[in-house]
């Protein structure tokens, strides 16, 4: 060699002389302390690479899962070895014979899952009157402290959102894995205003405006629904109600207003015009429902909503022009 470079000094070219890359080093430490569910090379070893790739490579390389809170998870060089060579990769370890894995580990206090699952229940009863409290309060869980970040995430399901006892499933992810499910005790009672009465009513005593007023009450799951409050007007009583009774579906009957074969006036409105004409009602219903009726002269049938006895308003879009 050392005559070729004087052979090409002479000819006047310079000498080329390539560069080897050094080997990767590898240094495994005593002990360490671990963040994220999985267990990374660059978090028991010391690793120093010329090429900031392979260095990256090395580093990030996935060495299983982490040890759980309070558990430690001995790491051998010959465990290094195995993993370096499936990911295909090079280098010798030296440093310790074993380390030491620990998690770090974080409490997420048990307040936070209680207002997670609170909350978002809230979020599903959004635009109703409701109070949610916590039947049991929600024990402190330790978790392995994150490498990114820890999310809370929270699935109400599909139930009917009524009063009652919940249980809201609250799981917590780290790194985007899910780590823990916490399950959540919740009490939910639901209020509305709904019509009571304000005297004593009689079987048969029809329903006047001053028969009732609106109070806010407690929406029990299993109790019958209120009417419309609008539909009360021409109800009659189907029992005795006291004073202060909350007025529910089963304690009227709202006589049909229209029935099938009457000669009926409609009221067409569409946009700002109104007119009216005389129509056959082809079925049969109380204040507020809605009934098919049938012009007598072009036999156009049309749905509306009984709005009087005999008067039936029907509304018909406005074309776009």
């Amino acid at each position: 060699m050392i005559a070729a470079a004087i052979l090409c000094l002479s000819a006047g070219s310079p000498a080329v002389v390539e560069r080897v890359e050094a080997p990767p080093t590898i240094v495994l430490r005593d002990a360490a302390e671990i963040l994220g569910t999985n267990l990374e090379l660059g978090e028991i070893a010391e690793i120093r690479a010329e090429n900031a790739a392979i260095a990256r490579r090395l580093e990030t390389l996935d060495l299983g899962p982490a040890p759980a809170p309070g558990a430690v998870r001995m790491v051998k060089r010959d465990d290094v070895v195995r993993a370096l060579r499936a990911a295909g990769l090079t280098g010798s370890p030296t440093g310790q014979l074993v380390c030491r894995a620990r998690p770090r580990v974080e409490i997420l206090a048990g307040r936070e899952l209680e207002d997670a699952a609170r909350n978002a229940l809230m979020r599903s009863f959004a635009g109703r009157d409701v109070e949610i409290d916590v039947v049991r309060p929600a024990a402190d869980m330790p978790l392995i402290a994150p490498a990114i970040r820890r999310d809370l995430d929270v699935d109400v399901g599909r139930r009917d959102l009524r009063s009652g006892a919940w249980s809201v499933p609250v799981d917590v992810r780290i790194d985007g894995e899910r780590a823990q499910t916490a399950w959540i005790p919740l009490e939910v009672r639901v209020f509305e205003r709904r019509p009571m009465a304000t005297r004593d009513l009689r079987r048969g005593e029809p329903i006047d405006a001053s028969s009732w007023t609106l109070e806010r009450g407690l929406v029990e799951a299993s109790a019958p629904p209120s009417p419309d409050p609008d539909l009360l007007a021409g109800a009659t009583c189907t029992r005795d109600l006291p004073r202060g009774t909350r007025i529910t579906d089963l304690d009227v009957r709202r006589d049909p207003l229209v029935r099938s074969g009457d000669i009926v006036e409609i009221e067409v409105v569409r946009g700002g015009v109104r007119a009216r004409s005389r129509a056959v009602a082809r079925g049969q219903g109380a204040l507020g429902d809605r009934v098919e009726v049938q012009s007598g002269e072009s036999h156009r049938r049309l749905v509306g909503v009984i709005v009087a006895r005999g008067l039936v308003r029907v509304e018909l879009a406005v074309s776009p022009r």
